[in-house]
C-alpha cells in the first residue's frame, strides 16, 4: 500500500468522482448544527416576543382563574399552545441542518456506501482510521465545544441566579427568563459558526490529502482511460468539433462551394503554387448547410452541381487535393466562380 508521505499528485476527476459514489466526502456534521443553531437565533429574534407574550397571557389567565376550578383546562391551554409554538422554531432549524449538508456535497446518493461489507467490520481497519493528526482534532475540537459552552452558559447564568427569588411581576419574569435564553443561544451559535468553520476546513484539508495519488496510481489510471471506450470516444467527439470549426473557418478563403444542392457542400480553393485545387470543407446535412452559410456570409460563390459535389464528397477528404480525374469538372466551376467574382469587382 502506498504511504501517505508518497502522494504528491492532484486527484484526477474520475477518482473523485468515485469517491463521491462511494460515499468519501469532505462534509463536517459541525456545519449542520450551526446553521440549526443560527435558524432557532432567527426565530426566537423575531418569533419569541410574541410566543412570549402569548404564554404571559395563557398563564395570568390560569392564575386568574384558580379559584374557579379551571385550572385543568387552562392548563392544558398554555400546554398546547406552547408545543404549537415550537413547531416554527424547531422547523427553521431541522431545514437549515439539511441545507447544512446539502450544500456541502450536493444531493449525492453513495449506493456503496450503503453496502454492507465485512472488510468494515474487522478490528484492525477500525483502528486504521483512528490516525494521530484526526483522534488530535477530534480531542482539540471536543475540549474546545465543553470549554465553549460552559463559558457560553456560565456568565449569564451568574448574573440570572441573584434575580430568581427576586419579587418580579410575572411577565417581567417572562420577559427576563426569555432574555437570558435568547442571549445565550446567540452566544451558543456564534461559538457554533466558529467551530463548524474550523472543523470544515480540516475535513477538507484531510479529504483533498486523502484522495492525493502516487506517480504510479496516477500513470496506472492514465493507462486505464486510455483503454477506456467512453474516454476514447469523447476524445473522438472533441477533436471532430475542432475539426469542424477550423473547416468552417477555411470555408472563407475558398474560391467556390460545390452543392448537392442541400445535401452535401465542399469548399475548393485554387492556388497555382499548390498545383492543383484542393478542399478545404465538406459536409452533409447540417453540416453542408452551416458551410453553405459561411460561404454566402464571406461573399464565397456556390453552385450547384450535383454529379461534381457527390464524387468530391466521396473521393477527397479535407485538406487534400482533387484527382486528376476531377481536374476538368473542377476547372468549370472554378471558372464560373472567377467570372462572378469579376464582374462583383467590376
Amino acid at each position: 500500500m502506498a504511504r501517505s508521505q508518497d502522494k504528491t499528485e492532484k486527484p484526477t476527476d474520475r477518482r473523485k468522482r468515485d469517491a463521491r459514489r462511494e460515499g468519501r466526502v469532505a462534509k463536517s456534521q459541525e456545519v449542520g448544527a450551526a446553521l440549526s443553531l443560527i435558524g432557532l437565533v432567527l426565530t426566537v429574534r423575531f418569533l419569541g416576543p410574541r410566543a412570549g407574550d402569548a404564554i404571559a397571557s395563557q398563564s395570568a389567565r390560569l392564575f386568574a382563574n384558580a379559584d374557579l376550578g379551571l385550572e385543568a383546562g387552562v392548563a392544558n391551554g398554555v400546554g398546547n399552545m406552547v408545543l404549537v409554538g415550537l413547531i416554527p422554531f424547531l422547523g427553521l432549524s431541522v431545514l437549515l441542518g439539511i441545507a447544512g449538508g446539502v450544500g456541502q456535497v450536493g444531493f449525492s446518493l453513495a449506493p456503496k456506501a450503503l453496502q454492507p461489507k465485512l472488510s468494515n467490520l474487522s478490528f484492525k481497519r477500525g483502528l486504521q482510521k483512528l490516525k494521530p493528526s484526526t483522534a488530535a482534532w477530534e480531542l482539540v475540537r471536543s475540549v474546545i465545544k465543553l470549554g465553549g459552552l460552559f463559558l457560553v452558559v456560565w456568565g449569564p447564568m451568574q448574573a440570572w441566579l441573584p434575580t430568581i427569588g427576586a419579587p418580579l411581576g410575572l411577565l417581567s419574569g417572562i420577559e427576563s427568563t426569555g432574555s437570558q435564553i435568547t442571549g445565550i443561544i446567540i452566544r451558543a451559535a456564534i461559538l457554533a459558526v466558529v467551530i463548524a468553520g474550523a472543523d470544515y476546513a480540516v475535513v477538507r484539508f484531510r479529504q483533498g490529502k486523502e484522495l492525493k495519488m502516487t506517480k504510479e496510481e496516477l500513470k496506472k489510471e492514465m493507462k486505464d482511460q486510455d483503454g477506456d471506450p467512453l474516454i476514447k470516444g469523447q476524445r473522438r467527439r472533441r477533436a471532430a468539433e475542432m475539426t469542424r470549426g477550423r473547416m468552417l473557418i477555411d470555408v472563407a478563403l475558398a474560391d467556390i462551394v460545390v452543392t448537392n444542392p442541400t445535401h452535401l457542400s465542399v469548399a475548393l480553393r485554387y492556388d497555382a503554387d499548390e498545383g492543383a485545387p484542393k478542399v478545404l470543407a465538406k459536409g452533409a446535412g447540417d453540416i453542408a448547410k452551416k458551410i453553405r452559410h459561411e460561404a454566402y456570409r464571406n461573399g464565397v460563390t456556390v453552385l450547384e452541381d450535383k454529379p461534381l459535389a457527390r464524387a468530391l464528397f466521396r473521393k477527397v477528404k479535407v485538406g487534400s487535393f482533387v484527382p486528376a480525374a476531377l481536374y476538368e469538372a473542377v476547372a468549370v466551376v472554378l471558372a464560373v466562380a472567377y467570372r462572378r467574382r469579376g464582374r462583383r469587382a467590376a
